[in-house]
């Protein structure tokens, strides 16, 4: 059944992404973002703590996915007042327009909540979290506000918790791909053995769009991942394949710089709409390349 979708965050990396699946699946979508969103749908430039704009976009709508936010450590903690305001009260935003017009809201939140798990164990969304970074605890609070809406007002709302996201245009960690296509040849890392469980953009945007699909998700949390532990050793080999006579030299171990923890564990998304990531890593990167280089020769 064909869904009217409101996309926040619509011109970002993983918005653009959840357009695209949800055209592709016959929905309408409707982007809001600050930003012009390109693609074949409706654009609102607004921001989304405005609430009376989202209010007004949601109109009409089934369901709101929400990916407005200031994504990962380092932006946030270079600013923290505006990464609340775009994480918290963005997510507020969304839930009022959701309450006011009776919507179902996927919001997406992050495992980072997970903070530092050195043991590895697979982590399922009934793990205690841990926020160690201003992001994470801004993600943490929109959790909050969207579990506390779905107890007080019945909000038919989810928080959906990702893992190391890559694909064309991504801008948080380093996947190496972006730096090869712009032609660097020798590449220097740390961390070749650290733990990492990759999601493609395009395997969490179908989930996202799956979720906006089930009407009444039984559960508050969801992880969306790959659901396999890799390293990024892996991750370097999956993008030298692609090309020939590059090298990326990476140190033993672990970076102190990324998250560690294990392997986020997706059966309840399975369960309850579908979720199943259609790429191994290696699947991922040569899908990424691909578009890559179709997007240079355009």
């Amino acid at each position: 059944m064909s869904r009217r979708l409101l996309v926040t965050g619509a011109a970002g990396f993983i918005g653009a992404a959840v357009a695209e699946a949800a055209l592709a699946r016959g929905h309408t979508v409707t982007g809001l973002d600050r930003r012009p969103a390109s693609g074949a749908f409706a654009s609102r430039v607004a921001d989304v703590t405005d609430r009376a704009a989202v209010a007004e976009a949601a109109r009409g709508c089934d369901a709101i996915i929400h990916l407005a936010a200031v994504v990962g450590p380092d932006p946030a903690r270079a600013d923290p007042a505006a990464a609340t305001a775009i994480n918290v009260d963005g997510t507020l935003a969304v839930l009022e327009a959701a309450r006011a017009h009776g919507l179902q809201a996927v919001c997406v939140s992050t495992a980072t909540l997970y903070g530092r798990r050195p043991d590895l164990e697979p982590l399922d969304e009934t793990a205690p979290v841990d926020p160690v970074s201003v992001y994470d605890a801004t993600k943490y609070m929109a959790e909050i506000l969207c579990g506390t809406y779905r107890k007080t007002f019945g909000t038919n709302v989810a928080s959906f918790r990702t893992s190391f996201v890559y694909g064309l245009g991504h801008s948080t960690g380093d996947y190496y791909v972006h730096r090869l296509l712009a032609g660097e040849r020798e590449i220097e890392d740390v961390g070749a053995d650290h733990p990492c469980d990759f999601t493609y953009v395009h395997d969490l945007a179908l989930g996202l769009v799956q979720a906006a699909e089930r009407e009444g998700l039984p559960e508050p949390v969801y992880n969306l991942s790959g659901g396999v532990l890799l390293t990024r050793r892996d991750l370097a080999e999956a993008a030298l394949a692609h090309f020939p006579g590059a090298a990326i030299r990476q140190t033993p171990g672990t970076d102190p710089r990324r998250h560690l923890r294990g392997v986020c564990r997706i059966e309840r998304a399975a369960r309850d709409f579908g979720y199943a990531p259609r790429h191994s890593l290696q699947e991922g990167i040569a899908d990424m390349v691909r578009r890559g280089r179709d997007r240079s020769a355009a």
